[in-house]
């Protein structure tokens, strides 16, 4: 246990360096079994976007030191809270590429809204990263399914965030009939349920702060 707090502890600090938002996991260490492809198709697919939140949201330069903690290894989740999906874990965001993704993400919004991420800041916002995994489900019909869920920590409050967005949904960057590769749908469905969780964690960030 002592091992593991050291290792942490000295992971986050090497982190702070780079981006201001920590690991908790030696995310950055890539090994030849991250570098996996998507579950379909090998073609080119558009690079990894970054969406806006729906809402606008202004914290008025609140500073907040973030902490973010990959736990999908040691908890292998086959499913997750809000979906019957299971996850199959071998999508291109497994690892490295999408605990990376997922760190900014959260930069890339919360400075959109105003929030400055600042690892001095006494005010902690910890993350942990459960499950990030993405579908294409169907024959024909085919229903891109963008899957996540976090859990945060802040003032003592403890709160779950799952999301099972697809292609169907209206906050869907895409449409059900979209003419784009797999690795597109996927790339953008998985973007999207990042998105939307972030968004609702900023909801809830305004009524603490």
């Amino acid at each position: 246990m002592q091992t593991l707090y050291m290792k942490r502890i000295l992971i986050t600090v090497a982190c702070t360096l780079i981006s201001g938002i920590m690991y908790a996991q030696a995310i950055l260490v890539a090994t030849g079994a991250d570098a996996l492809m998507p579950e379909h198709g090998f073609l080119p697919g558009r690079a990894f976007k970054f969406y806006p939140a729906l809402e606008k949201y202004d914290f008025g330069g609140k500073k907040l030191r973030v902490e973010i903690y990959d736990e999908r290894d040691s908890l292998k989740l086959t499913s997750v809270e809000c979906s019957t999906i299971p996850l199959t874990n071998s999508s291109e965001f497994k690892g490295v590429n999408g605990a990376e993704k997922v760190v900014e993400y959260f930069d890339t919004l919360f400075r959109q809204s105003n929030i400055i991420v600042d690892s001095l800041s006494t005010d902690t916002l910890k993350i942990h990263l459960l499950a990030l995994d993405n579908r294409m489900i169907g024959f024909g019909n085919i229903t891109a399914h963008g899957l996540c869920q976090l859990r945060v920590e802040y003032k003592g409050i403890s709160k779950g965030y799952c999301e099972d967005i697809t292609d169907k949904s209206p906050h869907s960057p895409i449409g059900k009939n979209a003419f784009v590769t797999r690795k597109t749908a996927t790339r953008v469905i998985q973007s999207a349920s990042l998105r939307e969780i972030i968004e609702q964690i900023l909801v809830d960030l305004k009524s603490l702060i």
